[in-house]
């Protein structure tokens, strides 16, 4: 019974959000949608935004889960604009709401996660270590990248397919991870005294 009210409570959130902007939504809406007290969902959620940061992480991370190396990446980007696009409803009710900014951060930290784990193998890979302030800036501004492309495709209407997309950017960033690594590592060397 408990996990059938968590998904009843999930279900009407993204039902709401399909239909409003997130900040028009509120506890006591979901909960008259499903038929649940304020209490249950408290139980199993914060806020609206914790909701909101669950339901990405469950239904993303499913898609992109064998997706956070160096060789398949591109199939994690790819799951992603995929999924976004397949929500594009839900996500445009939050990016264009006042929550957006707090989401922006949960995005960011999400794709530091999995863009760290694509550069910590490069780095394995291409053998040796960089300085973790290094790796740091490598991490940031490849998310910086693939996030400054996503939020200029929902300005654009999500037209661009998910392919496309993919296609551009490889062209832009193709082996690009390991030659960042290896000027670092070249950086490092010659900055020492």
């Amino acid at each position: 019974m408990k996990q059938h009210a968590k998904d009843a409570i999930i279900i009407s959130f993204k039902e709401l959000l399909s239909r409003q902007t997130i900040d028009k939504i509120t506890v006591k809406d979901i909960c008259a949608n499903c038929g649940v007290n304020r209490q249950t969902f408290y139980y199993y959620f914060t806020d609206i935004m914790d909701i909101f940061k669950y339901v990405i992480s469950k239904e993303l991370s499913a898609d992109i889960a064998q997706n956070r190396t160096m060789d398949t990446w591109e199939g994690g980007f790819l799951a992603t604009l995929n999924y976004l696009r397949d929500n594009a409803k839900l996500i445009l009710h939050v990016y264009n709401s006042n929550y957006w900014q707090e989401a922006n951060v949960f995005f960011c930290s999400f794709s530091n996660k999995l863009l760290g784990d694509v550069v910590d193998e490069c780095i394995e890979l291409t053998g040796g270590t960089i300085m973790d302030k290094n790796r740091d800036f490598i991490v940031n501004f490849y998310r910086n990248v693939f996030d400054g492309l996503m939020i200029d495709w929902f300005n654009d209407g999500m037209e661009d397919k998910p392919e496309t997309l993919l296609e551009k950017l490889l062209l832009m960033i193709s082996g690009s991870i390991p030659r960042s690594i290896a000027a670092f590592k070249e950086y490092e060397r010659s900055n020492r005294t």
